[in-house]
């Protein structure tokens, strides 16, 4: 396994660590562990929408650098969105981008073990924000 994923691996822990640490995150954070999962997954999002962003003035760098910064700012605009609304914005946000990487990069065949690391880290983080609303929003 290459460094990047076990790296794009390691980062589904902090949402792990929300559910499994909730009792503490008052105690420990001053915040409720739903806060802090969405915290951490609008940070995510932000990080990956900066994968985006290329350094060339092609229609296609410009089109990524657009959706790089439409999807920052979304991840932003979630922090200040009740929770139940922000988790479910979230996970659609992160099949968005995931979208997104696909539309531009799906031809490059040097991008094909990345975007398929990316479906499955995105099917594990979507699948964690559903057990999220589940546990803290209903």
């Amino acid at each position: 396994m290459q460094t990047k994923q076990y790296l794009g691996y390691l980062g589904l822990s902090p949402f792990l660590l929300t559910f499994a640490y909730e009792a503490f995150s008052v105690e420990l954070f001053n915040t409720s562990a739903v806060q802090l999962f969405i915290f951490y997954s609008a940070i995510i999002l932000s990080f990956i929408a900066g994968t985006l962003w290329r350094k060339h003035n092609d229609k296609r760098s410009i089109q990524l650098q657009l959706c790089s910064n439409a999807f920052s700012l979304l991840a932003f605009l979630t922090l200040l969105l009740p929770h139940y609304i922000a988790l479910v914005a979230l996970a659609k946000f992160y099949l968005l981008i995931l979208l997104c990487e696909y539309h531009f990069d799906h031809v490059e065949p040097e991008q094909q073990d990345y975007l398929q690391m990316r479906l499955y880290l995105t099917a594990l983080v979507v699948l964690m924000h559903i057990i999220a609303f589940i546990v803290w929003c209903t």
